[in-house]
């Protein structure tokens, strides 16, 4: 049995440990798997002719577990079986990959049961091990990629910039010309412009969802969204002023959460940057736009915003909207926003993470 090995650490048992850890039927598998190594420059790796029964074999003298072991599967009668024989060796840590000649959907699904990560079809290439194997992260690229909603946070730093104007025309532009489910939330729980904007009345939806953690699920969010025809949906409040606000700052990831399942896109309109809830709005934001004007103190402030983004944990990308820069404040509509502003903004939304 021929092996290869690259910088191997010497156990107790005197069996070389490794990170990479590789069992094949043939030369050619062999061989691309020793580039990939090599151009990977994986420090600890080990690469041998063998199958199934050379890589238990070999697990069971070592004193730690690879973090990646690929195991050929080319002359196993009962793959299954001898993968469960694996398991008995193998720490549930180690990422496995099997391989083989056979393009079969039921086998992949079986092994992917047992809990090998991914499945690869002869002849391998340096290509496809870079696409399933993430030696930087020390992963296994998923075999799935969860479906993740689009969730994104509009604010300006003062007044006057259109904020809700930009997203509500951005919302109703994928919601009716592109036909996308797209949810609005605006967290201005007392003075929401939206509604008037749209000619609809608030039902203190927000308001509502926001004290009773307790009882958010997908049915009782639903039921608190106003519908502006067949695709866009609204979740807003109209306090009074001074109102008392018994609600849950930490109830809004909830429904954002639950709205990101049902929705393409999930816009939400901050009004004021420093309030509780927008800090949550931030810390979900898949992407956060800034709307900004050319004054020098919207400047300025547009400045500040963007870096206390920036500095969050999660670290949304982040985009500034010039609205309206080339034309005066008197002249310019209440609620107007430029065509080119918001089909620019619309292609942006959609390339971040297309449906």
């Amino acid at each position: 049995m021929s092996t290869t090995d690259f910088t191997l650490i010497k156990g107790k048992s005197g069996i070389r440990a490794a990170d990479f850890i590789a069992f094949v039927a043939d030369c050619q598998t062999e061989q691309v798997l020793k580039s990939f190594v090599l151009e990977q420059a994986i420090p600890h790796a080990h690469i041998a002719i063998g199958n199934i029964d050379d890589a238990i074999a070999y697990l069971s003298k070592i004193d730690r577990a690879p973090q990646f072991l690929l195991v050929d599967l080319h002359d196993s009668v009962m793959p299954l079986s001898d993968l469960g024989r694996l398991a008995e060796v193998c720490e549930p840590s180690v990422q496995v990959i099997g391989i083989g000649e056979r393009n079969d959907v039921g086998l992949f699904r079986s092994l992917l049961k047992l809990g090998v990560h991914d499945y690869l079809v002869k002849p391998l290439t340096v290509e496809l091990l870079k696409r399933t194997v993430n030696t930087a992260d020390g992963k296994v690229v998923p075999v799935t990629i969860a479906r993740t909603d689009k969730t994104i946070t509009f604010t300006g730093r003062r007044g006057g910039v259109d904020v809700t104007t930009v997203v509500l025309n951005l919302a109703r532009h994928l919601a009716d010309d592109t036909h996308r489910r797209v949810a609005y939330v605006d967290l201005n729980l007392t003075n929401s412009a939206a509604n008037n904007m749209l000619g609809m009345q608030s039902n203190n939806g927000l308001a509502e969802v926001l004290q009773n953690p307790h009882r958010l699920d997908p049915q009782y969010v639903e039921r608190t969204l106003v519908a502006k025809g067949t695709r866009l949906f609204m979740l807003t409040a109209d306090l009074d002023y001074g109102a008392e606000r018994n609600h849950t700052p930490e109830a809004l990831a909830c429904v954002m959460e639950i709205l990101g399942d049902s929705f393409h896109y999930v816009f939400v309109d901050v009004a004021d940057p420093g309030d509780p809830l927008a800090q949550l709005a931030f810390d979900h934001a898949s992407r956060v736009y800034v709307v900004t004007d050319h004054s020098v103190h919207s400047t300025r402030e547009t400045i500040r915003l963007l870096r206390h983004i920036e500095d969050r944990d999660n670290n949304p990308p982040s985009s500034i909207l010039l609205n309206n820069p080339t034309q005066t404040r008197r002249s310019r509509a209440r609620y107007s926003c430029p065509t080119s502003c918001r089909r620019w903004a619309a292609r942006s939304c959609m390339r971040s993470s297309s449906r």
